[in-house]
Order: structure tokens, then sequence, then C-alpha cells
């Protein structure tokens, strides 16, 4: 089944794309997917080839996890911190946070930190209706001691200087008790001592990946992709 954005709801009916209408060489009668300006996904029949109109036959909503999590990413430089977004959105969760550390190279003021949560917002939205995932939330700067206190049932921090290494046994430990959860990673200095002695007094536990070095921009999707894999 061919996939087309839906660029105008009317009641029942979906008026498709033009352009990708004429290059996927879409016929009257056809069974299309099409993505509806919502964010949804629906089955529609084409019912009228010259107005590009469909009429929607089954709506189908946004894939979700049943264990909601939680990603809080430093803040990089630009193209890089989008990356990161582009690739979280396409694997899906809850919520990005993006976070303002100790070691973070890019601390922007509250005027410039609306504009970028406004274009992160339009690029998540973009690459989650890509993969059929829910759009993840992006509504919070944060510095550390605001996240610290964030109410979750498990809390996880990424820390090269771990004594313990994340497996497979822990995460699913953590998933077969757990209806959401938040984890952090840390800018490209990683996180202070200071920054994860303050964590621990708020019940997060620390982790590391083991010998394996990651960027900053990479970190969080590698992880975001193994819990992904894990959640029920």
């Amino acid at each position: 089944m061919k996939k087309i954005r839906g660029i105008k709801i009317d009641g029942d009916f979906v008026f498709l794309n033009p352009h990708h209408f004429d290059v996927l060489r879409i016929k009257e009668g056809e069974k299309v997917k099409v993505l509806l300006p919502d964010g949804n996904f629906a089955v529609g029949e084409v019912i009228d080839e010259k107005s590009k109109k469909a009429k929607i036959l089954e709506i189908i909503k946004p894939i979700e996890k049943k264990v909601k999590i939680t990603c809080a990413i430093p803040l990089l430089k630009k193209e890089k911190t989008e990356k990161t977004v582009e690739f979280l959105s396409l694997i899906g969760v809850e919520e990005i946070i993006i976070l303002i550390s100790q070691r973070g190279e890019v601390k922007p003021p509250k005027d410039k930190q609306e504009k970028i949560k406004e274009r992160l917002k339009r690029i998540s939205l973009e690459n989650s209706r890509i993969s059929g995932v829910k759009t993840p939330k992006i509504e919070k700067f944060m510095k550390l001691e605001d996240l610290a206190q964030l109410d979750f049932q498990e809390k996880i921090v990424f820390w090269e200087n771990s004594s313990q290494k994340i497996t497979k046994e822990i995460i699913e430990k953590i998933f077969s008790k757990s209806e959401n959860l938040i984890f952090a990673v840390g800018p490209e200095g990683g996180f202070a001592e200071e920054e994860i002695e303050l964590l621990r007094k708020f019940s997060w536990k620390d982790f590391t990946i083991g010998e394996k070095i990651l960027t900053s921009e990479l970190f969080p999707v590698y992880i975001a992709s193994i819990f992904d894999f894990f959640a029920p």
C-alpha cells in the first residue's frame, strides 16, 4: 500500500498531496495509507483522481509502548541536537527533555531556548510521522538540579565512571516493574562527579555501557533503541 501525505481533512474525506499523488501514480479506486495533518494515519480509498480526494476508511493510531520512556539529552551544537531529536523521534519516546548541565558547551538565553524548542518540535513531528509512532513531547529546557527532582518510577543516568554496567538482565528487570522511566545522557565532557552525587540523592541509578565510546549525539539514540527493543 502506497503512503502519501494528506493536506486537508473534510469530514470523512481527505485531500492528498498533489505532487506525491502524481509521482506515485495513484489511481482512482486505489487504497493508500495517508498521513493526516493531525499526525494520525488512515487507510483511504481514492474516489476522485482529479481533485486528489480520498474517502477515509480507517483511522490508524500512532504506535505507543506500554512503558513510557523519557530522554534527557544534552544541548549540543545545532546540527548535533537536531540529529539526536530526529532519530529519537523515529524510534519513538514519550518525551525529550533538553538538559543544560555543568559541562555543556551550549547555554542559550531564554528567548533563544524558545526558538530552538519550536524547531526541534517540528523536526520531531516530521520524523515520528515517518515511522508511525507517537510524536515525543518537547516542552522543557531543564537544569540538572531540576531534572534530579522529577518523579519517575525508574531514573537512570549514564556515566562513564559508574561502577555498574547496564546489562540485559537489569533492563528486563526495570521493564518488568515500571510503567515509566527517564534516562539522562551528559554532554561531550560527561557529567561532573558532583552532578552524579546530586542525582543519587534523588534516587537516580548510574550505569555505564562499558568500554564502548559514543558521541553525545549518538548515545541517547543508542540507549533509546535498546530500551525500545525490550519495552513491552
